[in-house]
Formats: C-alpha cells, structure tokens, sequence
C-alpha cells in the first residue's frame, strides 16, 4: 500500500523469512521521492513523454526505467503510461529514485559518516584520508559508497549513490553524492560543482599565483603495478595560489579545470614541488605527514532544484593542522 505525502511516498511492503520451524514476517517501509509538475492551459493534450523530456529534463534511460515501475509516473496519483495525454491543472508526478536492482549493487556497511550538508536529492561528505570513495577490488565492505548505503537503510530511504567527483584514498575532504540518477545527470551536465583544494607542497613556490597546463595520461608502474600519471596527450589544467610560505614549504588553494586522476599530485610535482608527504611523486611520509597533504576543502554549487546558490566547507584535517601550525612557529 501506499501513503501519499506532497513529493513523498512511503512505500510499506512485507515479506517472510523461513528459519527452520520458525517464519518471521517482516515489514519494510521505504520513502519515495517524486518530481512535481503541474500542468498549464498551454500543456493541454500534451502526452506524458513531452513533459518528462521537455520540462523535467528526464533521459531516455530515466524514462524508460520509471514507465515499468508501477509507482513510476503518476498523474493526480494514478499510474499512467507515458502516451497518456494531460489536461490543465493536473498533477504529475515522476519518480526520481532509481530502480531498486541499481540500489543492491552497493552492500552496506554502517561507519561514522561527517555529513557536512543533505537535502532530499544531495547529501556531502566530509572523507577522512585512507578510505577509497568506491567499492573496488579489497575494499568491498570498507568504501565510503558502503557506509553511506548503511545511511540510507538505517533512513529506510530508497535513494542510491551517484559519486558527483572522487577523490584519492590518501586525499581528505568534501566528496558529493547525488541520492539519484536525475540529479545526478543534472549536476554533472551542467558542470554544477566548483570545488577547491588546500595543499601543502614541498619548496618555496616564488610566484604568488599559477596556472600549470600540462597533458597527462595513465600508466601502470611495472615495478609497483600502481597506476600513475605522467605526461601524456590528455589535457589538464591546475591552477593554485600560495597563501603562506616558509622556509621550504608552502600552503597553497588550488582548482582544477580537469579531473585527471592525481592530476594535482603529478602537476605539482612536475613543477618541482611534489605535495609534502607524497609517497608516489614526492618524498614520500615525513615526521608529522603519512600521506600526500591534500584536501578539499571547499565546494560550490546552484542547486539543481531550487537554483539556492550552496557553499560547503570542510576544516583543515588534524595532520595538515599540525603541519600549518609547525610552518607559523
């Protein structure tokens, strides 16, 4: 059965579980999210797909997921097919969550998560150094994706994990998820996100400013199998501000125009100041750095919503602290 809330479902279903003699009936309530769109005088006669496309923006993928799905496309809440034709003053409404068979794909693992922003369709997270973002080879149960999906479950919240940008395992800071494929092609599409970086790099850097425009490409190190970069045919394009140096280090804000994997990593040491701690272009750990001293620090974004403009910041971690704090001393 269905509960109907304005933009919300709450889809309660049940299901037994057989253990020996023992049968245990088990209910699971599920929120459902809904995009509004309420019909006008020029909308009379229009069919269901010309809105979904025209006026929600929804892809052909999305369209055709949500059309099988029997709460998928709702008009003044009854289900219609996507050739039904509106009339003026109606309600329709859109699913935005995706398919449940997406949502298994990521099993969850419950941790503790510093959410530093979430709203219905986004939530930030501020990631420590040393965890991956994504599920991968030896980090099946232990990925970011892994404790946010224990999140949603606890939240009984039908959303999945749409990464908007990754970030290294050894780089701390803001990491962005859309809960679903509608917001998450909207964000990415139209180039939403302006993030920035704080990094501690190696040398006295004499130019207050720069831009480092250099192409890049992937390798796979044969000594180590890790993969690297190095200069290849893929541009991209850093550029940083110093604002602190001392003796032979210097605290930078730095933005990127490309997401190359490593890209600030490789671009920096290229330059012949490799991030303080960086054990794969640098020098590797130091007395109070285990790791590349890189953090995202801040990001920027319209929401694809509302149009609010957002800025989310995440404080410098304790081991980039300390090693500030030893630069002013």
């Amino acid at each position: 059965m269905c509960i109907e809330y304005p933009r919300y479902h709450l889809h309660i279903t049940s299901f037994y579980i057989n253990e020996g003699e023992k049968t245990t009936h088990i209910w699971k309530t599920i929120i459902m999210q809904y995009l509004e769109y309420h019909t006008k005088e020029e909308d009379q006669g229009r069919e269901v797909i010309s809105i979904l496309r025209s006026e929600l923006g929804l892809s052909t993928t999305k369209i055709r997921s949500v059309k099988w799905d029997p709460a998928g496309i709702l008009l003044d809440g009854e289900r219609v097919t996507v050739r039904h034709r509106v009339e003026e003053g109606q309600t329709l409404r859109v699913l935005k969550n995706d398919s449940e068979n997406r949502q298994k794909r990521i099993l969850p693992c419950p941790m503790k998560l510093d959410i530093l922003y979430e709203d219905e369709d986004l939530i930030f997270i501020n990631k420590p150094a040393g965890l991956v973002c994504h599920p991968s080879a030896g980090h099946r149960l232990d990925s970011l994706a892994n404790g946010i999906q224990a999140y949603f479950d606890e939240k009984a919240e039908r959303s999945s994990i749409h990464l908007l940008g990754r970030l290294d395992k050894d780089t701390s800071g803001i990491v962005g998820i859309a809960k679903n494929g509608v917001i998450a092609r909207k964000m990415i599409l139209d180039r939403r996100i302006k993030k920035e970086y704080l990094a501690i790099a190696e040398g006295y850097l004499p130019a207050d400013k720069g831009t480092i425009e250099l192409p890049m490409e992937e390798y796979r190190d044969p000594e180590d199998h890790l993969l690297k970069m190095r200069p290849g045919d893929k541009m991209a394009v850093t550029s940083y501000e110093v604002i602190h140096r001392q003796d032979d280090l210097s605290i930078c804000r730095v933005w990127i125009a490309t997401g190359r994997m490593h890209q600030i990593r490789s671009h920096m040491a290229l330059i012949g100041h490799p991030l303080l701690g960086d054990s794969i272009y640098g020098h590797g750990p130091t007395e109070h750095m285990s790791r590349a001293a890189l953090h995202a620090y801040k990001v920027s974004f319209a929401h694809p919503v509302s149009e609010e403009k957002i800025t989310i910041k995440a404080d410098f971690p304790k081991d980039m602290m300390l090693c500030a704090n030893c630069m002013k001393h």
